[in-house]
């Protein structure tokens, strides 16, 4: 009942120590003190993404009452809003219609087992993919729009299974499942910071939380206690903008590297429920997205403009004018190839991407990548070898190479997939890739039904539930494009049910 009292440890600071003192945002939480709830909610969502608003709604959906969510940023969405807007559906209606009727759930996650690296959890990735038309129902019944007859393989899939969002953005997802979550009853608010947990031995009963917060500054705003009767469901994240963090967890990570996630991704609620005990799988693997281009800050317009080099077009070295790698492989597999492009004072050699002007000029993917000058229109072999300083000679035999493996549908160089590749005859689309810090595959240990898991006992912390990239442990050393956006949807159905499973367990 709001304005209850309670004695209850605030234990966040003791637990995580002198490593919180140096973790930018971290709070370091008060001692004992009497809790006076400033107001009482059934189920508390932390986070406003994919996860989050998918969780939001379904909760409303299941009927767990008074659903609010909250997040820390001045705007609803997270790195979500700012995303491609890629989501792989087995069976989606588009793949079908273009004749793809031998894919299944089973497939995608036998292509993730691959880029897991013995790493994945497949019991948890193989619940996400049955539920991958779930995940698509819940976006059409909610009035998100994909691109017309679009449906694509992307790099270390197996089959064409990619769809994509009418304006190529995860906010055509986020500003649709919040407009539904709005009709249904669910509240949200903005500048709201998760200063600690509130436990009652292994269970969370609510959360000290800084409204009117203004990011970065911790000083601003006030502190507020909620308590939450029935269940937290933490959706806040990776913690890929955490510079002390990445370099605690992962020493050997470029700290140069851009990042594509939004500037709120510090992993501060993350911390704060390992404080309290739940167990932290896999935070050194973080994934870099392979499609980063050096002439755009943060996520950009690459990777859309790249849906298209890597597919129709070829990567090559301006150190020797030779392809360098598979194209349409994982983002682990690119990646460590592409860093290997270095002069000899170790500083970035950008490799480039090319493919065809014509086929696509008036693509928008072209038409705004060329206008915000992170790609060119370059009119021959020897336009591109001038400007990328590129050894002119050995560029031309490259490609003429390479569209040799075009015709023979072959590539015995880097077993290349050339189902769709172009022969390369000019003029051309040119950018610069670099890879740019993305994902992060580490974070809080969850069982099938997203009860976060406490590493004290093994056992789930009472009412404390993770969905989305704040978990850790599901893909294992790589995750595959285009299947976060369906782990983070699908898995806010999944905990919902998990929690109503929950609540009638206990009755």
């Amino acid at each position: 009942m709001q304005g209850r009292r309670h004695f209850l440890k605030l234990t966040a600071g003791a637990a995580v120590g002198t490593v919180a003192a140096t973790l930018p945002g971290t709070v370091q939480a008060k001692t004992c003190g009497e809790i006076n709830w400033t107001e009482t909610v059934d189920t508390l969502v932390v986070g406003s993404g994919f996860a989050g608003l998918s969780a939001a709604l379904n909760a409303k959906r299941q009927g767990l009452g008074s659903v609010l969510v909250l997040e820390k940023m001045q705007v609803i969405g997270g790195n979500s809003a700012i995303n491609g807007g890629w989501l792989a559906i087995p069976k989606n209606p588009v793949q079908l219609a273009q004749g793809v009727s031998d894919d299944s759930p089973e497939e995608l996650v036998n292509d993730q087992i691959i880029s897991g690296r013995g790493m994945q959890n497949e019991a948890a990735l193989r619940q996400i993919a049955n539920r991958a038309l779930d995940a698509y129902a819940l976006c059409i019944n909610t009035g998100v729009k994909f691109k017309k007859d679009f449906n694509i393989q992307v790099g270390g899939h197996n089959k064409a299974r990619a769809i994509r969002t009418q304006h190529g953005t995860g906010g055509d997802i986020t500003t649709k499942l919040y407009e539904a979550g709005v009709k249904e009853g669910v509240e949200y608010r903005l500048q709201h910071y998760i200063e600690d947990f509130i436990m009652d031995g292994q269970q969370i009963i609510g959360v000290k939380v800084r409204k009117n917060y203004r990011f970065p500054d911790l000083k601003t705003g006030s502190s507020v206690f909620i308590k939450a009767n029935k269940a937290v469901i933490l959706a806040n994240g990776g913690f890929a903008r955490n510079m002390a963090l990445r370099e605690a967890v992962d020493p050997s990570l470029d700290p140069t590297l851009d990042c594509t996630n939004a500037l709120g991704a510090t992993g501060e609620v993350t911390l704060t429920a390992m404080a309290h005990g739940a167990l932290p799988v896999h935070m050194n693997l973080i994934q870099t997205g392979h499609w980063g281009s050096p002439d755009e800050g943060g996520f950009g317009w690459s990777n859309a403009l790249l849906s298209i080099g890597w597919h129709q077009g070829a990567s090559i070295s301006v150190l020797n004018g030779k392809r360098f790698m598979d194209e349409r492989a994982d983002r682990k597999t690119c990646s460590e190839a592409i860093m290997k492009n270095r002069y000899q004072d170790g500083s970035p050699a950008y490799p480039i991407v090319l493919f065809n002007y014509d086929n696509y000029a008036k693509d928008d993917r072209v038409v705004r990548a060329i206008r915000d000058k992170m790609a060119w229109k370059l009119d021959s072999l020897d336009d591109i070898a001038v400007k990328f300083d590129i050894p002119v000679t050995e560029l031309k035999r490259s490609i003429s190479e390479y569209n040799t493996h075009v015709v023979d549908r072959k590539d015995p160089l880097f077993n290349r997939k050339m189902d769709t590749a172009e022969v390369l005859q000019g003029p051309f689309v040119v950018s610069r890739i670099w890879p740019k810090v993305h994902y992060c595959m580490g974070g809080l240990k969850t069982d099938l039904g997203a009860r976060v898991v406490d590493g004290r006992s093994m056992k789930p912390i009472k009412n404390l539930y993770a969905i989305g990239e704040v978990t850790g442990g599901i893909h294992g050393e790589a995750r595959l494009s285009s299947t976060s956006c369906l782990e983070c949807l699908a898995m806010g159905i999944v905990v919902a049910e998990t929690i109503k499973a929950d609540l009638q367990g206990a009755v």
